[in-house]
């Protein structure tokens, strides 16, 4: 039988085969990409930054008393993100596009949000789901990105940090995972699955 991490990888080269087959992926790990498609990334990125850290955040709580270890790898997990959606900001600011990103006024952004703190809220694992997903396919892409035009200090921090966050994670499901029966497993990695739905979704409705 597969291990839980082997299942995952399988779903994170599954999310990057379709990801890096994007027109608007291919042009931003070009180096090519237009500045409207780039807003639109940017914008993109502040979203899940924001509403990954406060579910992040709140799987730590939740799981304080039942799950120490979990709990203690969520506050990590969280605390290494800790300034990404503002280096997002930042990145809009310097290509003069002020005003930040007001979520509520983003019907996906507000849905997504919502599907990520109930999950916190009643199945922490499933946000273990979600961060695998991400920081493991951000780990293999951001890398491979050249250099940019326009401000880009989000990519550049992410091509740097998530080969790492990638590596702890991947230590955390190890850790973790003969506690957690084959049905959470399965929940796991569908919510994994949808999660990442989510998020293309989201970035084909920003406009810039």
């Amino acid at each position: 039988m597969n291990s839980l991490e082997a299942k995952l990888d399988m779903e994170v080269i599954a999310y990057l085969s379709k990801v890096e087959d994007m027109p608007e992926v291919k042009a931003l790990l070009s180096g090519s990409i237009s500045i409207e498609d780039y807003t639109r990334f940017l914008k993109t990125f502040y979203i899940i930054e924001d509403i990954s850290q406060r579910a992040v955040n709140l799987a730590s709580e939740v799981t304080k008393e039942a799950h120490p270890y979990l709990s203690q790898r969520f506050d990590v997990c969280a605390k290494g993100e800790l300034g990404h959606a503002e280096i997002a900001l930042k990145d809009l600011e310097e290509l003069g596009v002020g005003g930040g990103v007001d979520i509520s006024e983003i019907s996906e952004a507000v849905e997504y949000d919502t599907l990520l703190q109930e999950c916190a809220q009643k199945f922490p694992l499933g946000v273990l789901g979600h961060s695998y997903l991400f920081e493991n396919a951000s780990g293999v892409m951001f890398p491979k990105h050249k250099p940019i035009d326009f401000p880009s200090r989000f990519v550049e921090v992410h091509a740097k940090e998530d080969p790492g966050h990638s590596i702890a994670i991947k230590r955390t499901i190890r850790h973790i995972e003969n506690d957690i029966s084959p049905e959470d497993q399965t929940r796991m990695i569908n919510f994994a699955n949808k999660s990442g739905k989510y998020l293309l979704e989201l970035f084909n409705n920003i406009s810039s």
